[in-house]
């Protein structure tokens, strides 16, 4: 296996990872829409998705990554507030 490969299979196990915590993350956004819909809060927390996205960028050991990690960020929350509307459509 030559250099290239052997990066393409880290790459391989860090995706297979990802997928089985995408998977829960939904699952978990599934659950917070049931509690936003028994306590009646909004789907949309523009306050509340700035401050996990600084948060979770203060993270990154390599500050470079930050533009890209709040744009793949967004996207992951903009799919768990596509999914929460799902729920609560389903339940309506």
């Amino acid at each position: 296996m030559d250099e290239l490969d052997a990066v393409r299979e880290e790459i391989r196990k860090v995706d297979r990872d990802m997928t089985a915590l995408f998977e829960k993350r939904m699952a978990l956004s599934r659950e917070v829409a049931l509690c936003k819909m028994k306590s009646g809060a909004p789907i949309y927390d523009a306050a509340r998705e700035e401050k996990n996205i600084r948060e979770l960028s203060a993270l990154l050991e390599d500050a470079a990554d930050a533009p890209y990690f709040r744009r793949w960020y967004q996207l992951l929350m903009d799919l768990s507030k596509e999914k929460q509307r799902a729920e609560k459509e389903m339940q309506a």
